[in-house]
Parts: structure tokens; sequence; C-alpha cells
């Protein structure tokens, strides 16, 4: 009897092992791409954490060089994964429309009150194409995605406030904390917030906030950052065990994450809900006009389905509104302060930059996007900064569709593809030197700016293009141009350079909360 136990037990221990086995070195497909084996939970997604917790698009180049492939194969959770660190596959992927999915993470559910799928980064299938296709065509009649003077001209005003506000300091109270009334240090990236994010303002309630009520852009920026630098660009243990978050609330960021994003919901919430106030169908000032008309001629009468399929609701409304805003917000603002801590560290560049501002435009007037093709190493300086500190290293991932191919492997309907920007903005095949910060990169032997010389995609490309590429490279080049026009930076005594080591990697790549001034040329 004792024997007939010991043979039981040896025999279950057996088949533990062998199923524990299988479990950790099961592929999605039979000719998947190498990578890690497979932990309960999480997958690999341990080895990426280990690899380098703070940068896991580094982590993801390690993992390239241990296996020696472009391609790393893993699991993410319960999701199958491939990470790609190759510049001609990356560019496959983002053309393709068999890689046109988004991953159902829950960070991304979490933005929803009822944690819904809703907006449009993280969204897909019919209900995103419908929506996608109405937000972007209602936008771009209010200026957004294309040359609008009327966008120019709140950029322009915005420009002249944020100068006004760094040379003469503080005008009213929610400014003392942007620029400190005694020493005249900026906060940044906070000081930005509301540069670009009053323009994109304009275009969804038809009113930019004056100076002194820019406060709540501000308050509702710093909720924005926090999401941005409180998650990461795999989408946390929260996205592959959610339950997690009911045993620790804090530690795993639900807490932070669902807080920071209930407080900007209110307030796009709020601003909707001032719009819809004084609504009238036959005058559509902005575009929450344009929502509120489709809401109220459908059947639901803008009640969320309660599914993660949704058309005209509220709930997308503020989600979608939300997705518009929030890389203005934030995300465009830290993209500043990572060009801001480059021309510091090469404090040549700036100087270049002026003398060609100074021979082009002068120093009567602020730089337009007239000027834009006569300043052609201003425009080299800001697609350098955008190829070198690439703002979103890991991208949005991508899902594929349906089953397919890439690069020779097999590839199952449901796999995560995840494009390393950064990997492939730092190719040394691609980009000789890639490490260094060198705008004339982009520069010809007649010192033009050679747009064919630019291979990089900081803002992706494909049907899953950022939307606001043109607005962005448009307000970078704008106020990166008028800040070097009209100041020269310094940083805090005692402090010799930008600590580039304190980068950290979140949704985006940002700064630390860092003061620098702004010393007037004139």
């Amino acid at each position: 009897m004792v024997l007939l136990t010991e043979l039981f037990v040896a025999a279950l221990l057996g088949l533990l092992i062998y199923r524990a086995y299988r479990f950790a070195t099961d592929r999605p497909s039979p000719n998947f791409p190498p990578g890690p084996p497979r932990l309960p939970l999480l997958g690999g997604y341990p080895f990426l954490l280990a690899l380098d917790y703070r940068h896991l698009h580094q982590a993801a180049a390690r993992l390239s060089q241990l296996y020696r492939s472009k391609l790393v194969g893993l699991y993410l959770g319960p999701l199958p994964a491939v990470i790609v660190n190759d510049y001609d596959t990356v560019r496959e992927v983002l053309q393709r429309s068999d890689f046109d999915g988004r991953p159902d993470l829950f960070m991304a559910r979490l933005r929803d009150e009822h944690f819904q799928r809703r907006g449009f980064f993280f969204t897909d299938g019919d209900s995103w194409r419908d929506q996608r296709k109405f937000f972007l065509k209602t936008l771009h009649q209010f200026g957004f995605g294309r040359r609008s003077p009327e966008a120019e001209a709140d950029i322009q005003s915005g420009l002249e406030e944020l100068i006004s506000l760094l040379r003469d300091g503080p005008a009213f109270e929610h400014e003392r904390e942007l620029v400190d009334p005694a020493t005249g240090f900026a906060l940044c990236p906070t000081v930005f917030f509301a540069l670009y994010s009053n323009v994109v303002l304009r275009m969804l309630i038809g009113a930019r906030l004056g100076r002194e009520d820019q406060g709540v852009l501000f308050e509702v920026g710093k909720n924005s950052i926090a999401f941005h630098r409180g998650g990461d660009d795999y989408g946390m243990v929260l996205s592959y065990i959610p339950w997690i978050r009911h045993l620790f609330p804090k530690a795993s960021g639900y807490e932070l994450l669902r807080e920071v994003n209930k407080k900007a919901n209110a307030v796009v919430l709020s601003l909707a809900q001032k719009v819809e106030s004084s609504y009238d169908e036959n005058d559509m000032r902005c575009f929450i006009d344009a929502y509120i008309k489709e809401i109220r001629s459908g059947k639901t009468g803008g009640v969320s389905t309660g599914k993660d399929t949704f058309g005209f609701e509220y709930d997308q409304l503020v989600i979608g509104c939300a997705d518009f805003l929030v890389p203005p917000l934030s995300a465009i603002p830290a993209m500043m302060c990572l060009i801001l801590e480059r021309l510091i560290q090469h404090p040549e560049v700036p100087e270049k930059m002026y003398r060609e501002l100074t021979e082009v435009v002068g120093t009567s007037r602020l730089p337009t996007l007239d000027d834009r093709a006569s300043l052609p190493y201003c425009e080299a300086v800001i697609r350098e900064g955008l190829r070198l500190d690439t703002l979103v290293p890991s991208g949005i991932p991508h899902v594929a569709v349906k089953d397919t191919q890439l690069a020779g492997y097999q590839i199952p309907k449901g796999t995560v593809i995840v494009n390393s920007l950064d990997y492939i903005h730092h190719q040394q095949e691609i980009f000789r030197d890639p490490d260094s910060f060198n705008p004339e990169r982009f520069l010809n032997s007649d010192g033009q700016l050679a747009l064919d010389l630019d291979k990089s995609v900081p803002f992706g490309a494909g049907k899953r293009v950022c939307a606001g590429e043109q607005f962005a490279r448009n307000g970078l080049f704008l106020a990166i141009t008028s800040l070097v026009q009209n100041f020269t930076f310094q940083l805090p005594p005692g402090q010799g350079g930008p600590d580039l080591s304190q980068r950290a990697t979140g949704v985006i790549r940002t700064t630390p909360d860092f003061r620098l001034k702004f010393v007037s040329r004139r």
C-alpha cells in the first residue's frame, strides 16, 4: 500500500512538472519568434521588469540581443505578443491592415467610469472606425489636422501669454506655482500645460480660456502627466491581473491612475454640459455642439450601451475628447522639455537657431508657419529631438486581426504587436551615429531640409498614425523657435547640466519636474 501511494505521488508530481514545463514552453504558433518562457499569470512580463523596470523599451532591446532575433515572442499575461526591433518590419506592421487592432488592456478600461472600452487610442472595430471618422472630419472643420489660421492665431496668443509670464513673472495667483516670483525660475513641464490645450479647447467648446482663467488647465494637466508617468508602455501588471487592484490598490498603481482619470474626465464632462446648456441646433459653434446633435438625433439619447461596442454616447464623448485633449495638455509639453534638455546640453544649437531666426524673422515678431521653409536648421532641430528622444518609445500596441505572417513567422489572430519606435530610431543601419544629437543629419549639402533623410516615425504611420501629428509638429516648431528667439536657458545654481538618467518611461518618456530660468535676450 505504501509503495502504491509513493508511486501515485511520484506520478502526480511528474505530471505536474510536465504540465508546468509545457505551460512555460508553450508557443502561440509552431513558428513563433523566439523569446522567454511563460510564467503563471504574467507570462514573460516579469523578464522585462527584471532587465530594466524603469525603461521597458530598453529591456525589449536586451531581449533581442539575448535571443539574437529582431522579433521577440512572449506572453504578456494571457496575451501572445511579438516585440519588433527592426525598422523595415515596424514600417510593415504600421502599414498593414492585418495589424490595425488594439489590445484590450485594463489600463485603458480604467479610464471609463464603467470600465468599458471607449475613446480612440485603445479601441478598434466598427465602433472605432465610425467614431474616428466623425471626430476627425468634424474637428478638421474647426482647424484640427490641417493648416488653420485660427489654430495658428490661438498658438500665437498662447505664446505671447507664455513669453509675458516667463519674462515679467506671474500676474495671477495660479501662476505663482508656475514661475517663482522671487527667482524667476519656471516649473517645467507644468508651465507649458495651457499652451496647446487651450487651442484644442477652442475647437471642442468654441472658446479658449483667458490667462486669468487657465488655472483649470494646469490642474487637469497635472492629472494628465500623472497618468502618463504612472503607467508603462506594456500596460502594467494591472492589465494582466486586474483583480490585483482589490488587494493592492496603491502598490498596483490602480488608485492613482483611477483618480487622475476621474478628475480629468469630470472637467471634460463639465465643459460638455456647459456647451449643451446653450445648445442651438442651428448654430454649430464647436465640436461638442456637433456631437450633441448626433446624440439627440440617435435612438439611445446618449445613454451608454453598457457594452464595448459604442456609438454617439456621453461616455464616448468624454473619453474621446480626453483622447484629443490629453496630448496637448501634457504629452506635447513633455516633448518640449525633452528638446529643451538637449538644447541646454548642446548650447551651440540654440545659438545657431537664434542666428537663423534673426536673419529670417528678426526680433520684432514671433516666427510663423510661413517662415518654416526658410528656417531649415530650426526644423531639423525639432525633427532630431523627436527622433532621438522618442516620446512613445514602444508606440501604442497593435493587434493582429487575423492569422497572418510577419518576417517569416506565423502570427496568430489576437497577437499583440509592440513596435519598438525608440529602437528603430537608434538603429545603426538607418541613422549614422544614432545616439548623438545632430540636427544636420536632416540637411543636405546646401543646408536645406531634406525630408528623404528623415526616416523616423515618432507618430507612427498608416491608419493608426497619431491623429495629432500635424498639430504637434506645428506647435513644437512655433513654441521652440519662439522660446529660442526670446530667451536663453539657465538651470539653477550648482546644476551643471540636465541629468538624462533621471528621465522615466511611463506611457510616454518624461523628464522629472525641473526648474528653468528663461533669461530674456532683450
